[in-house]
């Protein structure tokens, strides 16, 4: 009687954890992108939370972890705008956006040290 009420309970959670990963699978983390790159190229594109959730196979392992906590973080807390999520999410969010890109750095000033001016 033991081990029948042993399997049928690790059966229940079996399948508890498998009905939990398709409402919410965990980051696979198997593309190239970055948190950022997930956020600006995929979650754009997105109109529902599970292509948001889906978005993070795009990433890199890290980015995938990192698109996660965001995406934990503001359900949560009921964010549905950026500015619910950088008011209740701010260090996820930062964490996901990570440096500027180069692209949005400022241009070098020409009366920096070490920088020659046009004659």
């Amino acid at each position: 009687m033991r081990a029948l009420l042993l399997l049928l309970l690790v059966a229940v959670t079996g399948c508890i954890n498998q009905a939990a990963n398709a409402i919410s699978p965990q980051p696979i983390g198997s593309g190239t992108m970055t948190c950022r790159q997930i956020v600006e190229q995929c979650d754009s594109q997105c109109t529902d939370p599970l292509c948001v959730r889906r978005c993070g196979d795009e990433g890199t392992p890290e980015a995938a972890q990192q698109h996660a906590a965001v995406v934990d973080c503001a359900q949560r807390n009921g964010c549905t705008d950026e500015a619910c999520i950088q008011s209740s999410c701010g260090a996820e969010s930062a964490t996901c956006q990570g440096p500027a890109p180069a692209s949005d750095a400022a241009p070098e000033r020409s009366d920096a040290p070490g920088a020659t001016s046009p004659e």
